[in-house]
């Protein structure tokens, strides 16, 4: 008899806590990407800049560690008015260092690996204006 009592209240508080856990995104709704990062097709050196963003609005950011990211973004709550995580359909789009990498990916629910490459070329200031004046 005691032992069905336990079980009981275990299941009861258990079942209370279920509601609060989804409430504060606690239960794997948060976006999770991970894996390699590469520049001109080698490894990102440690310590580089990492942020998620959906369009102009920063969700995360982190830092590379041997060539690899890893990101946590949140799912966006609907009842503040500021824009904190992602939102269901999201495409999320990643810089590195301030360079764009991809390719961009639809937000999930859950950890993908989602390996990511600069695709930004080097264009020297000094020939880039060489390349305008051709066409002045």
């Amino acid at each position: 008899m005691v032992n069905r009592r336990i079980i009981a209240v275990t299941f009861i508080l258990g079942a209370l806590s279920v509601p609060a856990a989804l409430a504060q995104g606690t239960l794997g709704t948060a976006c999770e990407p991970y894996g390699s990062v590469s520049i001109k097709g080698e490894p990102a050196a440690d310590g580089m800049l990492v942020i998620a963003y959906v369009g102009d609005i920063e969700l995360a950011r982190g830092q590379t560690e041997g060539g690899q990211y890893s990101l946590y973004i949140d799912l966006d709550d609907p009842d503040t008015p500021q824009r904190e995580g992602y939102q269901p359909g999201d495409i999320i789009s990643i810089r590195v260092n301030g360079n764009p990498a991809g390719p961009a990916f639809e937000a999930f629910a859950g950890r993908l690996r989602r390996d990511i490459e600069v695709t930004t070329l080097d264009i020297q200031l000094e020939t880039w204006g060489r390349i305008k004046g051709l066409f002045r």
